[in-house]
């Protein structure tokens, strides 16, 4: 058999055959396999796993793949320009502060904003979210509501703003609140809940001591047990989900997170990699091999990453 990448850049003059600027330009990806190569049409974001012992068959030009990809290309490409420039949005996330109160080990945010940041006071929050009302108006049916997430840093200390604007725009925006739950108190729940918003938090593991590797206060505290305790405060409310970032940290024990959570009845967790944006989160990345087997045991015990409670 010929070279994998000899087979895949051949071209014709004609202009029929694949990556000659007329047809599919098919990319080969080594995925490591023995047996199979991955390819890739990235204009249309089309992908195939091809055995390699039929890598020549699959590439004939008369051949019944070659037709299908051909056949379904300018399909796939319109989608992709309806994706790109023709979406309207329907939801913005929100961020209130550029403060947090924890000092996570992975966080994307650079530790002096996190530090001294600015927050929004509650006028300015309802000016901004007055704005996004009129800027919504024209662009969503009648009837369809945007959904603002108030985001971070730590939104819950602009507690008082957001939930200013969650009163005055109640009629508005479907709202939600991405927050570590270090700050939420009983009242803060209640508001929360009688309103019906959305309420995620982040939580990185079952055990205190693992949690704590990547998610401690700037005093270095743990704050896994007020975590915690918010999972069992709002158990039965069915608008809220728990983000486990994925590291090196923890990255051995996922199916005895996916198991906690599932015991306390979280309608939703979402195994997160770690966003490597900045070298404390490139620190902590797992291996990508060992990432791949650890998320292959958490989907043969669970079925898939985002875990929905019955």
């Amino acid at each position: 058999m010929k070279n994998v990448r000899e087979q895949v850049s051949q071209a014709a003059s004609r202009g029929i055959f694949f990556n000659t600027g007329n047809g599919p330009s098919l990319q080969p990806i080594d995925i490591g396999h023995d047996d199979y190569i991955g390819l890739v049409d990235p204009e249309i974001a089309f992908w195939s796993l091809i055995r390699k012992d039929r890598l020549s068959d699959a590439l004939a030009p008369d051949g019944p793949f070659m037709k299908q990809v051909q056949g379904q290309r300018a399909e796939f490409k319109e989608e992709m320009r309806r994706l790109r420039f023709g979406l309207k949005p329907t939801a913005v996330y929100f961020n209130p502060t550029d403060r947090c109160n924890l000092n996570c080990t992975y966080c994307y945010i650079p530790e002096d904003m996190r530090r001294e940041g600015v927050t929004m006071s509650p006028d300015r929050v309802i000016k901004a979210l007055g704005i996004l009302r009129e800027f919504f108006k024209p662009v969503l049916p009648e009837g369809v509501k945007p959904q603002i997430v108030f985001h971070g840093a730590e939104p819950m200390l602009a507690r008082e703003a957001i939930f200013a604007g969650m009163d005055q725009y109640k009629d508005d925006f479907r709202f939600g609140v991405q927050t570590n739950g270090s700050l939420l108190d009983a009242e803060a729940i209640e508001f929360l809940t009688s309103r019906g918003i959305g309420i995620g938090l982040s939580l990185d593991s079952s055990i205190a001591e693992v949690a704590d590797r990547t998610r401690q206060t700037w005093g270095g505290s743990s704050v896994y047990a007020k975590v915690c305790e918010v999972l069992e405060q709002l158990q039965g409310y069915p608008n809220y989900n728990v983000i486990c970032t994925v590291t090196g940290q923890n990255m051995e024990s996922l199916v005895n997170v996916v198991d906690f959570y599932h015991e306390r009845r979280v309608p939703v967790c979402m195994l997160n990699p770690v966003r490597c944006t900045r070298q404390g989160a490139r620190d902590i990345k797992p291996k990508d091999k060992k990432g791949s087997r650890s998320s292959e045991q958490t989907i043969s015990v669970c079925g898939c990453l985002q875990i929905r409670s019955r």
